[in-house]
């Protein structure tokens, strides 16, 4: 772009001087004056005709960097709105990683708790059981250590 105004001013400079050497006359006078105003007014138009051009090349690279400008605004408001939103998920998933991590270490808890009742209950039980064996235990030996009387006592009865 700053190609194009250089050049666009080095145009203007050449009418410009052109100007000033036509009009003060500087330019020979005769039959050769004839061909140049014909060769010059041909250059001018030319030169016109390419400043015109370039102006309004100019203008549609001034409008196309506008709009080039616009939406690069816009698309580093989308990237900075799409951070911000990245951020916040990032964020909430850390909090249910977090709660997720708590909820697991307390469901542990409860399981390992209810493991030692368990636990608990099953060694009452088997206390209980092993009091009772011993308990059947002894009435079994009383009732063997019975067992003599009773036959004798069955023998004598017959």
């Amino acid at each position: 772009m700053l190609s194009l105004m250089f050049v666009l001013l080095w145009v203007g400079a050449v009418c410009l001087c052109y100007r000033q050497l036509h009009q003060t006359g500087a330019l020979s006078v005769g039959v050769m004056e004839e061909s140049y105003r014909d060769t010059l007014d041909c250059t001018e138009e030319d030169i016109t005709d390419k400043v015109v051009f370039l102006e309004k090349r100019v203008t549609e690279l001034e409008k196309d960097t506008a709009a080039n400008g616009e939406q690069h605004s816009r698309l580093k408001q989308e990237n900075l709105q799409l951070v911000h939103r990245a951020n916040a998920l990032e964020e909430q998933l850390k909090e249910q990683e977090l709660r997720a991590d708590q909820t697991l270490l307390e469901e542990i808890k409860k399981q390992r708790e209810l493991l030692s009742k368990m636990e608990r209950e099953k060694s009452i039980e088997i206390e209980n059981l092993q009091a009772r064996l011993q308990q059947l235990d002894d009435e079994n030996s009383e009732l063997r250590s019975c067992v003599p009387c009773l036959k004798a006592n069955i023998e004598r009865l017959e």
